[in-house]
């Protein structure tokens, strides 16, 4: 797991906290909180892994090394024909999960286990660490395994190497959606068959070659057959199993990393988004009387600022740089040294209008025109009667939110381009003076 992606959570995690104790009425916090939740638990959803594969193709001894050999209840995995989930919990448990989606713990620790009724899938949780980031389904052998698709993050078909990657596997593993293909993993099981490495090398190129595209990774390993490993009939080579188990543990990390640096840049993106809209409603009904003019030079200002661009009189840069002197002028009217005290090592506008958050289109230019317009609201929102602690509170929350928004970096670019402009009262902002 990417210490970036952990990083992330941890900083969502502390964001959402912060928001949470903070005593600030006002009806954005709960929403901004909400959603930070609902993020932050996509991005923690652990990963579920799909084993698939026809009849006695070895899905289930594959769920075996992959969680740990002798680790799975194989009696209880082998002998169902409904899907199994292996996921974590805090003691080891077997559940039955009912038609209407209720887990009922079916291992005898209850009085009445329910052992008769009609499940649609059995749980088996377990307290191993791995599990607390993954999550395995061994489903059954069934003639429509796509339909597990839609809830797979890992496909890993399973063919019997001695006659691996039949014609009725390929059109099986084709109705799947392409997605899927980006992550997928086949397993060749029964490598012990062969009498060499060459052998399993030769079927290794030739699986690669006729798969290509459709699997992200082939891999060839060992898998005794559940039932006759449980009646004592194999006698399982440890050093091989753990050489197989790393490499598929490995195979899947590399399909997960994937999953997560997709999940967290589409999360980033989110939280930006969800963040500046929270911006521009917090304090929405609690501007201060006395502020009321300076926002309104600036809501005329800015306009004026942004119909010259819209109409290619102002290039996009001297576009910022105007808009962002107006909004300083105004942010220090209303919050003395807000702006000037803010200062970053960025030389020119340029850096804006280049960055991830607001690339050169009108379009994002009057996304920076509404974003420093909310910056502002914040600023004047709040009593002048408001006690000390409430304006503390107060701003703590807009500092929270304009982080996750990236505005705080709007912020220091600001304080930079000031201290070298030639004159902070020249231009378009030297009107909010007026």
């Amino acid at each position: 797991m990417s210490l970036e992606w952990k990083r992330y959570c941890e900083m969502l995690r502390a964001a959402r906290e912060r928001l949470q104790n903070l005593q600030v009425d006002d009806p954005a916090i709960p929403v901004c909180i909400a959603g930070l939740a609902r993020i932050e638990s996509m991005l923690r959803r652990p990963l579920r892994i799909t084993m698939l594969g026809e009849y006695n193709s070895g899905k289930t001894s594959v769920t075996d090394l992959l969680i740990g050999k002798g680790v799975l209840p194989i009696s209880v995995v082998a002998n169902t024909g409904v899907p199994v989930l292996v996921s974590h919990g805090s003691e080891p448990a077997l559940f039955g999960v009912d038609q209407s989606g209720i887990s009922i713990r079916i291992d005898g620790h209850d009085d009445d286990p329910l052992t008769d009724l009609d499940y649609r899938a059995v749980e088996i949780r377990m307290p191993l660490p791995w599990l607390e980031t993954h999550q395995v389904l061994d489903t059954p052998a069934t003639s429509t395994p796509a339909a597990f698709a839609a809830e797979a993050d890992i496909c890993v078909w399973c063919t019997v190497a001695t006659r691996a990657w039949t014609e009725s596997e390929r059109n099986l593993w084709m109705a799947f959606p392409a997605r899927c293909h980006r992550t997928a993993i086949l397993v060749a099981t029964h490598k012990d068959s062969f009498y060499s490495d060459d052998d399993c090398a030769q079927v290794l190129r030739r699986l690669t070659a006729i798969t290509r595209g459709l699997f992200r990774e082939v891999i060839l390993l060992s898998a005794a057959d559940p039932e006759a490993e449980a009646a004592g009939t194999i006698e399982a080579d440890g050093g091989t199993f753990a050489e197989d188990a790393a490499a598929l543990r490995a195979a899947i990390e590399t399909s997960a990393n994937s999953i997560r640096n997709r999940r967290l840049a589409k999360a980033r993106n989110i939280v930006r988004r969800f963040a500046r809209l929270t911006a521009h409603e917090f304090g929405q009904g609690a501007v201060r009387s006395e502020a009321q003019s300076i926002l309104a030079k600036w809501q005329d200002l800015s306009e004026r600022i942004f119909s010259e661009y819209a109409l290619g009189r102002l290039p996009f840069e001297r576009t910022i740089e105007a808009l962002l002197h107006a909004f300083a002028q105004a942010a220090e009217v209303l919050r003395p040294g807000v702006v000037r005290s803010a200062g970053a090592p960025e030389p020119t506008p340029a850096a804006l209008s280049s960055s991830e958050a607001y690339p050169a289109t009108q379009r994002h230019a009057a996304m920076i025109q509404a974003d420093l317009t909310a910056v502002l609201r914040i600023l004047a929102s709040g009593s002048r009667y408001e006690s000390p602690a409430a304006r503390e509170q107060r701003e703590a929350a807009r500092a929270t939110i304009m982080a996750l928004a990236d505005l705080d970096g709007t912020f220091a670019r600001i304080g930079h381009w000031l201290a070298a402009s030639r004159s902070s009262d020249a231009g378009p902002a030297a009107q909010l003076n007026a």
